[in-house]
C-alpha cells in the first residue's frame, strides 16, 4: 500500500498514479500513441564503429559489461535532446570511436545518429502531429505512409576548437532537406511529440522524490489548491503556529531573541522576526510532501527512502508512468509519445520480481529501451524484443530476430517484376526507398534481384546491398520456430542468451555429465560461458541451431550414433548449414549411444562400482551390453555420480571416451 504524505490525495491524480507500485496500469487505461523510432543507425560513436537496430514498443539490450549497451541509449539521448554542453556541443572527444586506424578522435569520419519514425499503416499518426511536422513528414505516395528522418553528426571544426554537431532531417534519399524542412523551429517542434527520459542504474528514491527533481517536482508544481482552501489552511497553520510556540517559553523567548535581527539590519522602518514551526504557505508543505510505503497491512508505514533499494528502483519507475500520464500532454503536446531509456531495471530485485517485472515494463506509458543483466527478467521478454550487444574485434554489433530485413537500393521498374513472383515474401517501400524481404530469400529470387540491377554505374554498391540482405535473410527464423521456444524452452532462455557458446546435447544425463567431464579436464563451463541445453527437454536442436545462427552463439552438438541421433543432424543441416559447417559443430557417438560410448572406452571397473553403489544386483558380473543396458535404466541417477567423479579426478577424466574429450576441445575455441 502507498500514499502521499503532505499532498491532496486526488484517486485520478498523483495518489492514483503512485498507487501503481501496487498495481499496474492496463494499457487501456493510459492509451498508446503511435508515434515511435523504428530504426537507429550509428557510426562512430562511442565502442560503435556501426550499427544499425531496429526498435519495437519495447526493446530489452543484453550483453557484457561495456559490449556497448549503454551507448545505445546515450546515442538516443543525445540525438532526441540537443544537450548543449561546453563550448556549445554535447559531444566531447570520449564520444568518437577510436580504433588502431583512428588514435586522433579529431581526426577520421564524423559522428552520425540517424533516427528514424515511419508509419505502420497509414494515417495512424494523428492528424495534428502530421500537420504540425508537415515540412519534415515523407508521405509515400504509394502506401500513404508517412515517414521522419532525422541525423545528428557532429567533428572536430578547427576553426571553433570545438566539436561541433548538425542536427538536420532528411527526404527518402538521405539528403538533407532544403526550404521549410531545414527550419531551426522543426527541430523543437519534433523535440516536443518525442521527449526522451533517461533512467540510470542507480535509482535512488531520496533523490528522485523531491521538489527538484525531474518528475516528482514538476508533479508537484501542478497541484492546485483552490483559493478558499488556501486562505483557510494558511489560517489553520498561523493557529497553529501560535499554540506550539506557546506551548514552552522557551520557544518564545527564541522568538523575541531572533528579533534583534532588526537592530543590525537598519532599516527606515522597524523589522520583526518570528519563529516558524510549521512551514509558511501551502507550497512550502507540498514541496515537502513524500511517499509513505508499507509492504503488508501489518507492515509499518515508511518514506519510500527507507525501504531497501528493490522498492526505491521500483518507485522511481512507476513515478515516471505517473509523470507521463498526468503531465506529458501538458509539457509537451497532447500527441507526444515518451521514449524511456531505463538501464537495469531489475537492480536489486529477487529472482520471482525480476521475472515478474517484464510485463509491469512492458505496460509503462510510451517506447522503452532497456538493458539488462537478469537472466530471470529476461525469461518473459519476447524473442523479437530482445537485441544481443556484444564487444568484437571492429567494435560493438547488435544483433536481434527480425521478421523482415532491407536493403536499400533506388526504385526501378525490373524490381517490380521480381516483386511480383514472390509478394509474400517481397515489396518494395518507395516512402524510404528499400526492398523488403519478408523471410529467407531464394537463390533463384536473389539471382533474379543481381540481373534487375545489373549494368548500372553504382551496380557494385548495390550488389554489396542485396548480398548483404540475402545473407542476411538466411538467418531468419519464423514465427513458429519462435512459438516453441517460447513453449519449451522458457526454463533456460534467460541463461543461453547471457552465455558466450551454446553445447547442445540430448538429455538431462548428458548435461550433467559434460559439465562434470569439462571441469575434470580443466575447463569449467560456467566459468567460461558455456550454456549446455538438453535439447530433447527444450524443443529441438534445428530450432536453437537457426537461433544461435540469427544471433551470433557459437554452438556445438553431440547427439547419440542411433538413427535419431543421425535424424538430428539431418534436421538441423536441412536449416541451411552447409555439410563442411556440420562436420565441424556436429558429432554423432561412433559406438551408439552414450551408455555404449562409455562401455567401448573401457570403464567397466567404474561402472560397475557405480552400478553396485545404486543398488543394481549382480552389478559386478556385468560386462557388455548388459553393463550399458543397466546403465540405460539409471540414466538419471548414474550420470551425476560419474560426472563427480570425472570432475574430482582429472586422470579418470582422460579415460573418459575420445568423442567427448574432443567435444570439449572443440568448444574451447568456437567461434
Amino acid at each position: 500500500m502507498v500514499t502521499i504524505r503532505g499532498a491532496r490525495q486526488n484517486p485520478h491524480k498523483i495518489g492514483w498514479a503512485l498507487a501503481s507500485l501496487h498495481r499496474p496500469a492496463t494499457l487501456a487505461e493510459w492509451g498508446s500513441k503511435p508515434l515511435y523510432i523504428k530504426h537507429i543507425r550509428i557510426e562512430n560513436f562511442r565502442s560503435i564503429k556501426r550499427a544499425e537496430v531496429e526498435l519495437g514498443r519495447t526493446t530489452v539490450l543484453i550483453g557484457p559489461n561495456n559490449a556497448g549497451k549503454s551507448a545505445v541509449l546515450e546515442a538516443i539521448r543525445i540525438a532526441l535532446t540537443r544537450r548543449w554542453g561546453q563550448r556549445g556541443t554535447g559531444f566531447t572527444e570520449y564520444d568518437v570511436h577510436l580504433c588502431d586506424t583512428r588514435l586522433d578522435p579529431k581526426i577520421g569520419d564524423p559522428v552520425v545518429i540517424e533516427v528514424e519514425l515511419q508509419e505502420d499503416e497509414p494515417g495512424e499518426w494523428p492528424e495534428d502531429l502530421v500537420n504540425e511536422l508537415e515540412d519534415i513528414t515523407q508521405t509515400d505516395p504509394y502506401s500513404g505512409r508517412s515517414s521522419i528522418l532525422m541525423r545528428v553528426s557532429c567533428s572536430w571544426d578547427g576553426g571553433e576548437e570545438s566539436y561541433v554537431p548538425r542536427w538536420e532531417f532528411l527526404n527518402v534519399e538521405r539528403k538533407p532537406l532544403a526550404g521549410r524542412g531545414a527550419r531551426a523551429v522543426n527541430l523543437q517542434e519534433f523535440f516536443r511529440f518525442l521527449p526522451v527520459f533517461y533512467l540510470e542504474a542507480l535509482r535512488d528514491a531520496s533523490s528522485e522524490f523531491t521538489a527538484k527533481s525531474q518528475f516528482w517536482g514538476r508533479l508537484l508544481k501542478t497541484v492546485q489548491i483552490p483559493e478558499v482552501l488556501e486562505k483557510r489552511s494558511q489560517r489553520i497553520f498561523d493557529l497553529l503556529n501560535t499554540k506550539l510556540l506557546d506551548a514552552d517559553p522557551r520557544l518564545s523567548d527564541l522568538s523575541h531573541g531572533l528579533s534583534s535581527i532588526s537592530k543590525v539590519a537598519a532599516t527606515d522602518v522597524p523589522g520583526e522576526a518570528d519563529l516558524r514551526i510549521l512551514p509558511l504557505n501551502t507550497w512550502d508543505i507540498l514541496s515537502k510532501a513524500e511517499v509513505i510505503y508499507r509492504t503488508e497491512i501489518a507492515k509499518p508505514w515508511l518514506p519510500l527512502p527507507r525501504h531497501g533499494q528493490g522498492v526505491q528502483s521500483l518507485s522511481v519507475m512507476f513515478l515516471f508512468k505517473a509523470f507521463v500520464e498526468l503531465l506529458l500532454t501538458d509539457l509537451y503536446h497532447p500527441d507526444s509519445t515518451a521514449v524511456l531509456a531505463l538501464e537495469e531495471p531489475e537492480t536489486h530485485l529477487h529472482p520471482q520480481a525480476a521475472r515478474s517485472l517484464w510485463r509491469h515494463i512492458a505496460e509503462l506509458p510510451g517506447q522503452k529501451i532497456v538493458t539488462t543483466h537478469s537472466p530471470y527478467f529476461l525469461q518473459h521478454v519476447p524473442f523479437r524484443d530482445i537485441r544481443v550487444v556484444r564487444m568484437e574485434a571492429d567494435g560493438t554489433t547488435v544483433r536481434s530476430l527480425p521478421r523482415d530485413y532491407r536493403a536499400t537500393v533506388p526504385h526501378i521498374p525490373a524490381v517490380d517484376a521480381v516483386v511480383a513472383k514472390a509478394p509474400e515474401l517481397l515489396s518494395y517501400d518507395r516512402g524510404v526507398g528499400q526492398l523488403i524481404v519478408k523471410g529467407t530469400l531464394t537463390q533463384n529470387l536473389y539471382r533474379d534481384l543481381l540481373i534487375a540491377y545489373a549494368g548500372r554505374p553504382d551496380t557494385v554498391a548495390l550488389h554489396a546491398q542485396l548480398k548483404a540482405t540475402f545473407a542476411a535473410s538466411q538467418c531468419f527464423v519464423p514465427d513458429d520456430e519462435l512459438e516453441k521456444l517460447e513453449t519449451f524452452a522458457r526454463r533456460i532462455r534467460g541463461e543461453i542468451f547471457f552465455a558466450r557458446r551454446w553445447f547442445l546435447v540430448e538429455g538431462q544425463s548428458d548435461y550433467h555429465l559434460m559439465h562434470g567431464l569439462a571441469e575434470g579436464l580443466g575447463y569449467n563451463l560456467d566459468e567460461h560461458g558455456v550454456a549446455v541445453i538438453d535439447f530433447q527437454n527444450c524443443g529441438n536442436p534445428e530450432s536453437f541451431a537457426i537461433l544461435a545462427r540469427a544471433l551470433g552463439y557459437p554452438w556445438y552438438m553431440v547427439v547419440d550414433g542411433d538413427s535419431a541421433g543421425h535424424k538430428y543432424i539431418a534436421d538441423v543441416t536441412g536449416r541451411g548449414f552447409s555439410g563442411v559447417e556440420m562436420a565441424a559443430r556436429a558429432v554423432a557417438l561412433p559406438a551408439g549411444d552414450i551408455e555404449a560410448e562409455l562401455v567401448a572406452a573401457g570403464l567397466d571397473v567404474e561402472l560397475r562400482e557405480i552400478c553396485a553403489e545404486l543398488g543394481v544386483i549382480g552389478a559386478n558380473a556385468l560386462t557388455g551390453n548388459d553393463l550399458a543396458e543397466a546403465l540405460r535404466g539409471l540414466k538419471t541417477r548414474y550420470s551425476p555420480l560419474l560426472a563427480r567423479r570425472c570432475a574430482n579426478d582429472s586422470t579418470f577424466a582422460l579415460r573418459m571416451p575420445q568423442t567427448l574429450r574432443d567435444a570439449i576441445t572443440n568448444l574451447r575455441g568456437l567461434a
